[in-house]
């Protein structure tokens, strides 16, 4: 009896068979890839948005911006794409995300909490522990009674949801000779797929950031009667940073007691004497209030005063102060300048004269922010003798020249703000010696 041997259509059975199961693989493999990409987005969408309460923005305004920016699943904003990129969830219309922000319930403690020291004897543990709750506590009422505001923390969760519409991969279907069954189609998990990050079982995206940033705030982040004017223009940075520095440490002066009645009717009672005929007589002009944390340009002539560095060299760099007469004018002007020291103004290093100073061409102007020192020494200690140039002595360089602030902001190169040049493409070539 001969042996059937003929094989014949044997690949195209495998084939018959094998071939849907290929299909489902890939078919799943690309959405389970679309999962994974959806996963990563939805995790920068969280960081995007815990980033975005730093600036102070509002929990609706941050929604708008992620729904804006990553409902295409692409991070440009000016990026607004009707489709994702995706198979499996291909539409951007199907894409919808929801953040949950606060800022308002978690309190930051900045002094720290107890301190354990394990296995130390139960006496000296509980009265370690005790004394330092004790002081973090003081401490915390000390940073709330001075108005800082010390809920500087946020948390954030996203929900993503993302629906099958368009979807040609989860679209579903039937197999063969059994129609309208839907045996291909989608599983509920993936037709409407939801995802959360942080996952449901962790903690939230939690952020601590400085609510005592120089610059306006919205009222919620201003405690300390600083300007709450969000619109006001970069240009105007050096009156506005005084501003705030003056209303902030305004309340932590002299240990908070600027807040106390008594001390501000002290306060004014010596800046009439200082004031008046007699105080300028005997002082040799009108020295500034001594209880003062305002700004230098103000009646009560305080200690705060900000100027930039070095004349800008680019339009866009701010470059506003107040006028003394009022209104704005270039800080680098005429009646303005980079450098000063009480009511002397200058672009450049002068020396003090006059009733501006106890002893003729003694001092000189100063920036005032560390950069650049102008001072000059006495070469004797005690007393002033005019005429005696000899007795000065400039500042060491490594102190006035070759300080870490200039070394710092002579090394930046052309690749920070500020720069009118562009970024040098050669690393060895982009920053000066020795940087």
């Amino acid at each position: 009896m001969p042996r059937l041997s003929d094989e014949h259509g044997s690949a195209l059975v495998e084939a018959a068979i094998l071939f849907p199961c290929l299909v489902l693989v890939l078919f799943w493999s690309i959405a389970l890839t679309d999962v994974l990409v959806l996963k990563l987005k939805t995790s920068e969408a969280a960081r995007f948005a815990l980033w975005e309460t730093t600036a102070w923005k509002s929990p609706a305004r941050i929604q708008q911006e992620v729904q804006q920016r990553f409902d295409d699943l692409r991070s440009p904003s000016a990026i607004r794409n009707p489709w994702t990129g995706l198979l499996a969830f291909p539409r951007s219309a199907a894409i919808r995300l929801h953040i949950a922000v606060d800022t308002t319930s978690s309190e930051v403690t900045l002094a720290g909490s107890r301190i354990g020291l394990g296995p130390a004897p139960g006496i000296v543990r509980g009265f370690v522990e005790r004394a330092s709750g004790w002081m973090a506590s003081a401490v915390q009422s000390a940073m709330r009674a001075e108005r800082f505001n010390t809920h500087g923390a946020a948390t954030v969760r996203v929900r993503l949801r993302a629906s099958r519409a368009g979807s040609k991969v989860l679209s579903g279907g039937d197999l063969l000779g059994h129609r309208g069954g839907g045996d291909l189609g989608a599983p509920r998990s993936l037709a409407d797929l939801a995802l959360e990050a942080p996952l449901a079982t962790e903690r939230p995206m939690r952020i601590v950031f400085d609510t005592w940033k120089a610059w306006p705030k919205p009222p919620p982040y201003e405690l300390a009667g600083g300007s709450t004017d969000l619109a006001v223009s970069p240009r105007q940075t050096y009156p506005q940073v005084e501003k705030q520095v003056a209303a902030q440490v305004g309340r932590i002066a002299f240990f908070g007691m600027r807040q106390l009645p008594w001390f501000g009717a002290l306060d004014s009672l010596a800046g009439r004497i200082l004031a008046s005929g007699i105080g300028g007589a005997l002082l040799g002009g009108h020295p500034p209030s001594i209880f003062s944390s305002a700004r230098m340009d103000l009646p009560e002539r305080g200690p705060i005063t900000i100027r930039p560095m070095q004349p800008p060299q680019a339009r866009f760099v701010p470059d506003s102060c107040d006028a003394p007469g009022g209104g704005q004018q270039p800080c680098t002007s005429a009646g303005q300048g980079i450098m000063r020291v009480g009511d002397v103004e200058s672009n450049a290093a002068a020396t003090l004269g006059g009733l501006s100073a106890y002893t003729e061409h003694e001092d000189v102007t100063r920036h005032t922010v560390p950069f650049r020192v102008n001072s000059r020494y006495w070469r004797w200690t005690g007393g002033t003798f005019e005429g005696f140039s000899a007795v000065f002595a400039p500042p060491p360089p490594s102190f006035a020249r070759d300080n870490g602030y200039v070394r710092a902001w002579e090394c930046r190169g052309s690749f920070f703000a500020g720069r009118v040049a562009a970024q040098e493409a050669d690393v060895t070539r982009r920053y000066h010696p020795p940087c």
